[in-house]
């Protein structure tokens, strides 16, 4: 797995989720900065505060959120939570 890779997941997460229409706007924004956080954090060459392991599983977190009425952003959220634990982010 790549940072290039988690970037490209990233991405496609956010534009997956600018797309559900049904998403409150509430929930979106916080997806929409915590994804924001995990790129800064990646392309970012400097050490952050913020223990790493809480990016993957506050992503994991919020799978149950989504898993209902969005299976296929639950998948993502999943996948870019497994990608994350793997590269140790």
């Amino acid at each position: 797995m790549s940072e290039k890779n988690l970037l490209e997941q990233a991405q496609t997460l956010r534009a997956e989720l600018e797309k559900a229409r049904d998403i409150d706007e509430a929930k979106s924004y916080l997806m929409g900065d915590l994804l924001s956080e995990i790129i800064e954090h990646v392309t970012s060459n400097e050490e952050s505060d913020m223990p790493t392991q809480k990016y993957s599983d506050s992503l994991r977190g919020e799978v149950a959120h989504f898993e209902a009425e969005h299976p296929k952003i639950a998948g993502m959220l999943e996948r870019l939570a497994t990608m994350l634990s793997s590269l140790g982010i």
